[in-house]
């Protein structure tokens, strides 16, 4: 094998072929046309795997797969020449399906003509793989893996060997084993076939040179030039080119000079050119050789395929003297009789030469040369004369002397004699059978002969009935061949187009015979129920009688198949007749059960109307002899198993189905003698049906594959009372559960109860009560569902009354599954049902509970959490949410302590207030209960309902009461994880439950001022700091405590204990006033950021003071264009000259002066004291140690102001403010102006507004102040330390 050139095929060959179709060149372009016009080419074919391709003789009796397999092969071929000369894509694609296909399916080749289709197909398989991997068509690497092992463990073994059979077997074997090969790069395979090819070749055309006689194939054994002929089918080879088939037929002639081609050109692709050698030689001689068929005719015509050297030719007197030739005339004149029909003028000259013309001869010749298209009751009465040796003349008969040869020479008609080539009476199988009686021989191949020739098998019949008693051996062969042919081609299937032939129904044997003889009952549909029943009564039982018999069982021992029943039950002692007898029926009973997986309907109607072995229909050839064999029991017992076999082999879950299967345990009970088992609708309380755990533990998986349900050691199939038991229990279990909506086979049913898991078991009872198929809220139908439940996981429940609840362990198909387990689910299915008051009853108000009171705590919260996490809608009044809340409702007077119930009716509540708000969450998802539980902090989503509802915020109680209910649902706490409900059943003291609840609300509250700033609305936002939000003022010292470090650092946490109200009131009080700004609301922001000075922590008080001072500058410009405002009208009004008010009066200019005075000398005393007080540097609180020490500072100035939040303010602090006041100017930036108003109107009441600016700025210039860098109360030094 080259390792050059690792193809089959030559490429350059393909290129031309390639170029000549674009050219549209002829003959390529109209042979590539027709290719694709060819079935196989079809885009619409699509590939018909086979796991076992089984071939019989001629591919027929079976053929199951051979034609498919051929022709996927052929097309996989077809469409890749297409692919490599088009390049459409779509052709390798189809190539490459049919290949992979085959590849991933197909995994043995069986029967007689196994190795030719092996051949036929590895050959164009390998071709088309060929043409695909090396043309970039796509084929992938694992799928051309998966093709090397197909070829390489299916395909060559078959083929590798050879044969011994005629020559365009091995040839074509050889041819395929080459290619694969090739594709294989196995080196070792191909110089085999190589070697198989290079003996097989000369040994199939001959050549002169090779002398007298062919060349023997090696394999073969010959060892005599006669073997060879005979092989050969002729005795002269006058010419070169004369193949060993040549005289068979044409065709399988082309077979071998095409694969002897093949080959010849592959090996030259693979460096050795064989069209060189011998092999070539004889391949060009061969070929033409076959243009001119007239010659190759008169070869054939001239030496016949049998020579019979029958000394009844012969006889007593020597052929060379005077009575030898008259003795040949005589024996011509009965060829010439026989070959004319002249039947009475031939029983006259049997009558007058009995010497001569002898039984045997007469036979011999009747075979030969009576046409088979004779009446046989125009010969039957001289086989009858024959038979009882003296014939008689026929009545008013007449014969002229014989004339035939007269003008012959008697060396001439002694020679012709000779050359009379008489058919044999016996066929070897019929000699191996040991037929002795000569008529019963010439009866038999006369019958053959008559039906090849002829096809009436009603004109056999006529012939054999009156013989039929003669012989033993011809009365089973008419029974077991001509009774079935007669009933299969004329009276069940007139109308079938391809009719059975008796040379095909003899040569069937074992499993492929019931295939073979029932599959036009199983191919027609209608009646075919009743066809199979009347198929095997009528024509399998008489072949199997043929079958079994201790004659033919001499020609079949060897080649009989071997029964998976590989040991006979112990006590039973069968001999080799029943054995055979067995092995017969055997595969009728394995052909039923294959039929209940095709059409179990046509299997149950089957065992219905078929009794078994004994009930078989021999049309009357039993009138004198019992035609059965022993062991009738024995075998119906066997049958009985068939019939448990294909309730186990049925897939079907119907109803109808179940009902035939029920028909058919009654059926085996009838045949085995059990117990009947009851209706279906009575085994649920019948205490009849027991199965033993002993029974059950003796069970395996095994039991259930279908090769084996057919074992005699089968327990699941064994005709026995446990059998019959478990297999009514199993069948009442599936139509209960196809009731419950969970449909099982029995075979499935069976495994589940006897071999599944725990786990599995309840894997199958929680898929069952979701499928149940009954309505919700129908108490009666759950309540009859509870009660099927239990029966499945023990079949002894209602059937020995012993419950459920007793501790023996169950048996079911879910008898697994632990009692307080299977209550649960049942629970669960009850609660998804609504079925409350069934539920309650059951598991709340009965004595001894099913379950107890935690697992029904648990189950209860846990079903309805689950509804609660699939509701889309969180109103109570709908969809899961409803579910839910009808589900606590329920049980809530069972529970009520339940701490689980609690919190799962807070979830509720909440999750009930918060439908009523839009509410949609990142990524436009939209909000679902479930969100609420998966949260790690609930709380955030009323932020959420907040920012999308617009004014939601004015709905604070409303949103607080959501939280309340968030808190006592204690979600986004720690939990179980054996807990169903919202959090974990936690012990929290009612103090701790208080201060969550006071922080859920302080909380909600800060996110709804949040939220009304947002949308600009500051008086909410204002009068819910003031009246919600509650600080924790510090408590005043009158005596201050000494600031030192370790004071500040004491009272920190203090300080920082109410984050939300300080960042509340900073929020509100940085937000930006109107334009033109408003005194009322820069007084409201002010007494926001003082109050979230008063508690903010160190580290947030120059940031809010920042804030403060800027609001601060805008209070004082406000303030200071007011009073500019009100001095300009004031003098406005003073200085008036003209008196516009009617009555009024214009000062003199005495009192003009003296009021300029008085307006001078004011301005004076006020610059005086603006003097004086910032030359003093007589300040008190000098620049505090520590940020504590400011806010303390802060909080006195704020208690002496009575500032307004402080609503538990002692009622003297307003007094105070005022002292405090006058003590600290309010800023440096603003004392001016205060003074001169202060001034000009002292009796005028303090504003609230100056109020809250004595009170800060006295509190904090000094300490504040000096922290951001500002003067002290006196402007001077820094301060100390």
């Amino acid at each position: 094998m080259s390792t050059q050139e690792h193809q089959q095929l030559n490429k350059a060959q393909l290129d031309f072929v390639k170029a000549k179709v674009a050219a549209q060149a002829n003959p390529w372009y109209d042979a590539y046309n027709a290719m694709l016009a060819h079935p196989l080419a079809s885009s619409t074919r699509s590939p018909s795997p086979f796991p076992t391709v089984a071939c019989g003789s001629g591919s027929m009796n079976p053929s199951v797969g051979c034609r498919e397999e051929r022709q996927d092969a052929l097309a996989a071929y077809a469409n890749a020449l297409a692919w490599y000369i088009s390049g459409n894509r779509s052709y390798a694609t189809k190539a490459i399906s049919f290949m992979n296909a085959w590849a991933r399916s197909i995994r043995d080749h069986t029967d007689s003509n196994a190795p030719l289709q092996t051949g036929w197909s590895g050959a164009s398989w390998a071709r088309a793989a060929e043409i695909i991997r090396y043309s970039n068509a796509g084929w992938s690497s694992s799928d051309i893996t998966t093709f090397e092992n197909m070829l390489r463990n299916v395909y060559l073994p078959k083929i590798i060997g050879g044969s011994i059979n005629n020559g365009n077997w091995e040839l074509v074997m050889m041819e395929a084993a080459q290619g694969i090969a090739v594709f294989l790069n196995d080196a070792p395979s191909y110089d085999r076939a190589m070697a198989k090819f290079a003996t097989r070749a000369p040994a199939y055309v001959y050549l002169t040179s090779d002398g007298s006689c062919p060349k023997a194939p090696p394999a073969n054994g010959f060892t005599s030039c006669s073997q060879v002929q005979n092989f050969w089918l002729q005795y002269s080879f006058p010419e070169n080119g004369i193949t060993q088939e040549t005289c068979r037929d044409f065709a399988h002639t082309g077979y071998g000079i095409s694969s002897m081609s093949h080959i010849a050109e592959t090996s030259k692709i693979q460096g050795t050119d064989l069209w060189t050698t011998d092999v070539g030689t004889r391949i060009r001689i061969d070929q033409p050789y076959y243009a001119g068929t007239d010659s190759v005719t008169a070869v054939c015509q001239n030496s016949r395929a049998l020579r019979v050297e029958a000394t009844v030719l012969h006889g007593p007197v020597p052929m060379s003297d005077h009575k030898g030739a008259n003795r040949a005339r005589i024996i011509l004149e009965a060829v010439r009789l026989a070959s004319s029909a002249e039947v009475p003028s031939l029983q006259l000259l049997i009558a007058r030469e009995p010497n001569i013309l002898q039984l045997e001869l007469v036979l011999r010749i009747l075979l030969t040369y009576l046409p088979e298209s004779t009446e046989p009751k125009a010969y039957i009465d001289l086989l009858h004369q024959i038979a009882c040796g003296a014939v008689h003349p026929p009545p008013q008969s007449s014969l002229r002397p014989v004339q035939h040869g007269k003008e012959l020479s008697d060396n001439e008609v002694r020679y012709q004699v000779r050359r009379l080539h008489l058919l044999p009476l016996a066929e070897e199988r019929d000699l191996q059978a040991g037929c002795t009686d000569l008529l019963s021989l010439f009866l038999i191949h006369r019958a053959r002969k008559i039906d090849v020739e002829t096809g009436s098998i009603p004109g056999v019949q006529e012939l054999l009935e009156p013989f039929s008693n003669r012989d033993p051996y011809l009365r089973v062969w008419t029974v077991s061949n001509i009774l079935p042919l007669r009933r299969l081609n004329y009276e069940y299937y007139p109308d079938v187009e391809d009719p059975y032939t008796l040379e095909a129904l003899e040569h069937l044997e074992g499993r492929p015979a019931i295939d073979s003889l029932l599959a036009r009952s199983a191919r027609l549909g209608g009646t075919e129920t009743i066809q199979c029943a009347r198929d095997i009564r009528g024509v399998v039982g008489p072949w199997i009688y043929g079958e079994s018999s201790p004659k033919r069982r001499k020609t079949h021992h060897d080649r009989r198949r071997t029964s998976f029943v590989s040991t006979t039950p112990a006590g039973q002692v069968e001999s080799v007749e029943a054995e055979d007898f067995y092995t017969a029926w055997l595969d009728v009973h394995d052909w039923i059960v294959d039929l209940a997986l095709r059409n179990f309907a046509a299997a149950a109607e089957t065992l219905g109307q078929w009794d078994g072995p004994t009930d078989v229909d021999y049309d009357g050839y039993n009138d004198h002899e019992d035609l059965e064999l022993d062991g009738s029991q024995t075998q119906t017992l066997r049958y009985a198993q068939a019939g448990l076999a294909i309730a186990y082999a049925n897939s079907e879950t119907t109803p109808s189905a179940f009902d035939k299967t029920s028909a058919v345990l009654r059926k085996v009970s009838q045949l085995s003698g059990l117990d009947a088992p009851p209706a279906l609708d009575e085994i649920q309380t019948s205490s009849v049906l027991y199965v033993s755990k002993e029974y059950l533990d003796q069970l395996s998986e095994v039991h259930l594959l279908h090769n084996a349900l057919l074992r005699p050691d089968n327990p699941v199939t064994s005709s026995t009372q446990a059998s019959l038991s478990f297999a009514s229990l199993v069948l009442r279990s599936c139509v209960l559960l196809q009731k419950l909506g969970n449909s099982k086979s029995c075979r499935v049913a069976a495994a589940l109860a006897a071999f599944a898991r725990p786990e599995e078991q309840m894997n199958e009872l929680h898929k069952t009560l979701q499928k149940v198929p009954v309505k919700t809220r129908d108490d009666s139908a759950w309540a009859a569902v509870r009660q099927q439940i239990l029966w499945l996981r023990d079949w002894q429940f209602q059937a020995s009354g012993m419950g459920h609840g007793d501790g023996k362990e169950s048996m079911g198909v879910f008898g697994k599954v632990k009692q307080m387990d299977a209550e649960v689910e049942i629970l669960r299915a009850l609660l998804r049902a609504s079925c409350y008051d069934l539920a309650v009853h059951v598991y709340c108000m009965q004595d001894e509970r099913p379950i107890s009171k935690d697992a029904l705590e648990r189950t209860v919260l846990s079903v309805a959490m689950s509804f609660y996490d699939g509701a889309s809608n969180g109103n109570r009044t709908r969809g899961g949410i409803r579910k839910a809340s009808e589900m606590l409702a329920a049980f809530q007077s069972h529970f009520p302590q339940s701490q689980h119930f609690d919190q799962a009716n807070a979830l509720l509540a909440a999750t009930h207030s918060i439908s009523f708000y839009s509410l949609t969450l990142q990524h436009g998802v939209p909000f679902q209960p479930v969100n609420i539980r998966a949260s790690k902090d609930p709380m955030s989503l009323i932020g959420k309902i907040l920012e999308q509802n617009a004014r939601s915020y004015t709905k604070l109680d409303d949103l607080i009461e959501i939280g309340r209910n968030l808190v006592g649902a204690k979600l986004g706490s720690a939990r179980d994880p054996s807990s169903p409900t919202p959090g974990a059943a936690t012990t929290d003291s009612s103090d701790d439950q208080e201060q969550k609840l006071h922080e859920s609300s302080r909380r909600i509250t800060s996110m709804a001022i949040e939220a009304a700033l947002t949308e600009g609305d500051f008086d909410t936002a204002y009068s819910y700091i003031v009246n919600r939000l509650s600080p924790a003022l510090p408590t005043q010292d009158p005596t201050p405590a000494p600031i030192t470090t370790t004071d500040n650092n004491n009272n920190n946490n203090n300080d920082d204990n109410d984050d939300i109200s300080w960042r509340a009131a900073y929020l509100a009080g940085r937000s930006s006033s109107p334009s033109p700004p408003s005194l009322r609301r820069l007084e409201q922001r002010l007494e926001l950021l003082s109050l979230s000075l008063l508690l903010a922590p160190p580290p947030h008080l120059a940031e809010i003071l920042h804030v403060w001072r800027a609001a601060e500058n805008d209070l004082t410009a406000l303030l200071a264009r007011e009073t500019a405002e009100d001095d300009r009208w004031n003098r406005k009004a003073d200085h008036r000259s003209t008196n516009i008010i009617p009555g009024g009066f214009v000062p003199s200019l005495a009192e003009t002066d003296r009021l300029a005075n008085h307006d001078a000398r004011a301005r004076r005393q006020s610059s005086a004291a603006k003097a004086g007080g910032s030359g003093g540097n007589n300040n008190e609180d000098a620049a505090p140690m520590g940020l504590f020490d400011v806010a303390r500072g802060a909080a006195k100035a704020f208690q002496k102001s009575a500032f307004p939040l402080r609503a538990t303010a002692p009622a003297s602090a307003s007094g105070g403010g005022g002292g405090g006041a006058e003590k600290r100017p309010i800023s440096m930036a603003g004392s001016e102006e205060t003074a001169a108003a202060a001034a000009a109107s002292e009796r005028e009441r303090v504003r609230k507004r100056d109020v809250v600016a004595n009170a800060v700025t006295g509190g904090l210039a000094s300490g504040i102040g000096w922290v951001i860098g500002a003067p002290g109360g006196g402007g001077g030094g820094g301060g100390k330390g």
